[in-house]
């Protein structure tokens, strides 16, 4: 991808589709941080909400009365929460896709992964109680073959899980010992 800023007209020109939000921020501060760039107002904003697990969720704002323009004909699309007036051009066609979906981890390529993400996710307090209550339904149905359910008049048992059956007057109570 080839990013070019003209600026006395204040046009950023792109050459391909911007599918990685944090790589083009880095090439837009590169172009004002130049000789010539570093006279000129500043592009853009940049804002990154922390998200937990080492996830980011970016945003780009182009300001300072920046434009993106695709100069060549074809079909674009932008990956992420770039908030930019787009320059009509004859036969462009961008498409934006903006969403928490585009979350990034790095830039670069280095940090967590989706695994490490998806672990600490599940190491939360909540997520581990609800995954042992879910543990614990599938079982007491007799559907988990490693603790076999096992039923008789006075109660119920499954693994290290045991429950008194009672009656009185027609009403079963199961009671969690």
């Amino acid at each position: 991808m080839t990013i070019t800023v003209d600026w006395q007209t204040r046009i950023i020109n792109s050459t391909a589709s911007i599918p990685d939000l944090p790589a083009f921020h880095a090439v837009l501060r590169d172009l004002e941080d130049d000789a010539t760039g570093a006279i000129y107002p500043v592009t853009h904003t940049w804002k990154a909400l922390d998200l937990g697990g080492g996830a980011f969720m970016y945003q780009l704002d182009l300001i300072n009365g920046y434009q993106l323009k695709f100069p060549n004909a074809g079909n674009y699309t932008i990956s992420g929460n770039l908030n930019a007036v787009i320059v009509p051009a004859p036969g462009v066609y961008v498409e934006r896709n903006r969403s928490v979906a585009y979350v990034t981890t790095a830039v670069g390529g280095s940090g967590p992964n989706a695994e490490d993400i998806a672990a600490a996710v599940w190491s939360h307090t909540q997520a581990v109680e609800l995954a042992n209550r879910l543990a614990e339904a599938w079982a007491r149905l007799g559907l988990d073959p490693s603790r076999p359910l096992m039923q008789n008049e006075t109660q119920i048992s499954f693994g290290a899980v045991l429950m008194a059956l009672s009656e009185a007057g027609g009403a079963v109570t199961v009671t969690r010992q």
